[in-house]
Protein backbone atom coordinates (compact mmCIF):
# COMPACT_ATOMS: atom_id res chain seq x y z
CA UNK A 1 0.00 0.00 0.00
CA UNK A 2 1.23 3.44 -0.89
CA UNK A 3 0.07 6.73 0.59
CA UNK A 4 -0.44 9.41 -2.04
CA UNK A 5 0.11 13.10 -1.33
CA UNK A 6 -0.99 14.72 -4.60
CA UNK A 7 -3.99 17.06 -3.98
CA UNK A 8 -3.12 17.28 -0.31
CA UNK A 9 -5.91 19.73 0.52
CA UNK A 10 -8.57 17.43 -0.92
CA UNK A 11 -7.09 14.47 0.93
CA UNK A 12 -7.15 16.35 4.24
CA UNK A 13 -10.77 17.41 3.65
CA UNK A 14 -11.69 13.80 2.88
CA UNK A 15 -9.99 12.72 6.09
CA UNK A 16 -11.90 15.35 8.08
CA UNK A 17 -15.13 14.11 6.50
CA UNK A 18 -14.23 10.57 7.55
CA UNK A 19 -13.46 11.69 11.09
CA UNK A 20 -16.86 13.41 11.19
CA UNK A 21 -18.53 10.17 10.13
CA UNK A 22 -16.62 8.30 12.83
CA UNK A 23 -17.71 10.76 15.52
CA UNK A 24 -21.36 10.56 14.46
CA UNK A 25 -21.18 6.76 14.42
CA UNK A 26 -19.61 6.58 17.85
CA UNK A 27 -22.23 8.92 19.26
CA UNK A 28 -25.03 6.86 17.69
CA UNK A 29 -23.70 3.71 19.32
CA UNK A 30 -22.41 4.98 22.65
CA UNK A 31 -24.38 8.21 23.09
CA UNK A 32 -26.37 9.00 26.17
CA UNK A 33 -29.56 6.97 26.54
CA UNK A 34 -31.81 7.72 29.51
CA UNK A 35 -33.97 4.64 28.93
CA UNK A 36 -36.83 6.47 27.24
CA UNK A 37 -35.86 5.24 23.77
CA UNK A 38 -37.70 2.16 22.52
CA UNK A 39 -35.68 -0.97 21.86
CA UNK A 40 -36.40 -0.82 18.12
CA UNK A 41 -35.09 2.75 17.93
CA UNK A 42 -31.96 1.77 19.91
CA UNK A 43 -31.34 -1.04 17.42
CA UNK A 44 -31.73 1.39 14.51
CA UNK A 45 -29.32 3.81 16.14
CA UNK A 46 -26.75 1.06 16.68
CA UNK A 47 -26.90 -0.09 13.05
CA UNK A 48 -26.79 3.51 11.83
CA UNK A 49 -23.67 3.92 13.95
CA UNK A 50 -22.09 0.82 12.43
CA UNK A 51 -22.86 2.07 8.91
CA UNK A 52 -21.35 5.49 9.58
CA UNK A 53 -18.26 3.91 11.15
CA UNK A 54 -17.76 1.89 7.95
CA UNK A 55 -18.27 5.04 5.86
CA UNK A 56 -15.76 6.94 7.98
CA UNK A 57 -13.09 4.27 7.66
CA UNK A 58 -13.77 4.10 3.91
CA UNK A 59 -13.48 7.89 3.51
CA UNK A 60 -10.18 8.06 5.36
CA UNK A 61 -8.68 5.05 3.60
CA UNK A 62 -9.70 6.12 0.12
CA UNK A 63 -8.52 9.68 0.71
CA UNK A 64 -4.96 8.48 1.16
CA UNK A 65 -4.77 5.24 -0.84
CA UNK A 66 -6.45 6.24 -4.12
CA UNK A 67 -4.01 7.86 -6.58
CA UNK A 68 -6.69 9.77 -8.52
CA UNK A 69 -9.42 11.36 -6.40
CA UNK A 70 -11.38 12.84 -9.31
CA UNK A 71 -13.81 9.93 -9.33
CA UNK A 72 -14.14 9.69 -5.55
CA UNK A 73 -14.71 13.21 -4.27
CA UNK A 74 -16.23 16.05 -6.26
CA UNK A 75 -14.21 16.92 -9.32
CA UNK A 76 -12.93 20.47 -9.62
CA UNK A 77 -14.57 22.47 -12.42
CA UNK A 78 -12.46 23.04 -15.50
CA UNK A 79 -11.58 26.56 -16.50
CA UNK A 80 -13.40 26.93 -19.79
CA UNK A 81 -12.09 30.41 -20.47
CA UNK A 82 -14.09 33.61 -20.67
CA UNK A 83 -17.90 33.37 -20.90
CA UNK A 84 -19.43 33.74 -24.37
CA UNK A 85 -20.62 37.21 -25.34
Amino acid sequence: MRLHTKDLGLRVLGTLTGVGFLLVGLYAIFGEDDGSVAAAMRTRANWFGVATLVAGVWAIAVSWLEPDLSGVWCRRPRDSGPPPP
